[in-house]
């Protein structure tokens, strides 16, 4: 299997910056055809995550200022022909406590999380709320059903995924959303610290603007506006979706790491990007009974944190 496949995970991924791989025509017309129905994609996941949280609209409402309730509805109906601001999609993650990645697959959501069955998957969806001292009881659990080897073999994937710099002194326990997120103040954050980021990223590199526009699927106008950090604007999600696939980057933690206003929120990508990949990879060496079992337990102990 191809290392950069985007709907598979069979390695932890470094959360530090790699060169990117060159773009070429086929890459494009290749992305081309994955965003194709990229929104209603993204609509149908944040809907299904919804519905696994059993979050009213009327809810969602009280946790947002700078939103009305029927554009969060219109956001989650994939008839919407409107673009999904990306940063409301990443708020939307945070008060969901999911990783954004997640969305990206759309109705690839279970292809992501390894073909698992509906149970596991909506299990997975909730340990994001699950406290960090709980997350590592179900690990402990399921380690204890391990063959010698496989637990060896996990013990050391593990220690090697832990040990990433970034990640080191993050307690998670205190990365829970706010009670109420400032829309428009939270998005100045986010698209500022895209845009230090992306300058960064292309100079250091030596990536023209040309192929940035062609990867993000912009205009040259465009990116011009999405590189200047004085003046943040709204950009649909799929340009962080294109940018991700695109340079085929293992992970795109690194360009939040610019907030000031909500540093917490980059320092939360850091710790799911770690229990997501964790969680699955521990999952991946249980058979199809024990799955089911492990799954139960997750889903109970998520319901004490929703």
């Amino acid at each position: 299997m191809n290392r950069h496949d985007p709907f598979h995970k069979n390695e932890p991924m470094s959360l530090i910056e790699s060169p990117p791989s060159e773009v070429t025509d086929e890459d494009i017309d290749r992305l081309d055809f994955l965003l194709k129905d990229i929104d209603s994609d993204i609509a149908l996941s944040m809907a299904y995550v919804r519905r696994v949280h059993q979050v009213s609209f009327k809810d969602l409402k009280s946790k947002f200022i700078g939103i009305n309730v029927d554009t969060l509805q219109k956001y989650m109906q994939p008839s919407y022909q409107g673009h999904r601001p990306l940063h409301v999609v990443a708020a939307f993650s945070w008060m969901m406590m999911v990783p954004m990645t997640a969305f990206y697959y759309g109705l690839r959501l279970r292809e992501y999380y390894r073909g698992m069955e509906d149970a596991s998957v909506e299990a997975l969806i909730r340990t994001g709320k699950i406290p960090l001292c709980q997350f590592n009881a179900v690990l402990t659990i399921i380690t204890q059903l391990y063959s010698d080897k496989d637990k060896k073999e996990f013990d050391v994937f593990r220690s090697e995924l832990e040990g990433i710099k970034e990640y080191q002194g993050i307690n998670y326990d205190n990365l829970l959303p706010p009670e109420r997120l400032d829309l428009e103040v939270f998005g100045e954050d986010y698209y500022r610290s895209l845009a230090i980021k992306l300058k960064k990223f292309r100079t250091a590199f030596s990536i023209s603007t040309e192929t940035m526009c062609r990867v993000l699927g912009i205009s040259q106008y465009q990116y011009q506006i999405l590189e200047n950090e004085n003046k943040p604007v709204a950009f649909s999600v799929a340009v962080g979706f294109r940018g991700k696939l695109g340079f085929k980057l293992n992970s795109h933690v690194s360009f939040t790491s610019e907030m000031t206003s909500f540093p917490q929120f980059h320092y939360l990508r850091v710790a799911q990007h770690v229990r997501d990949t964790l969680i699955v990879e521990a999952m991946r060496r249980l058979n199809s009974k024990q799955k089911k079992h492990v799954s139960q337990i997750l889903f109970s102990l998520s319901k004490l944190y929703i």
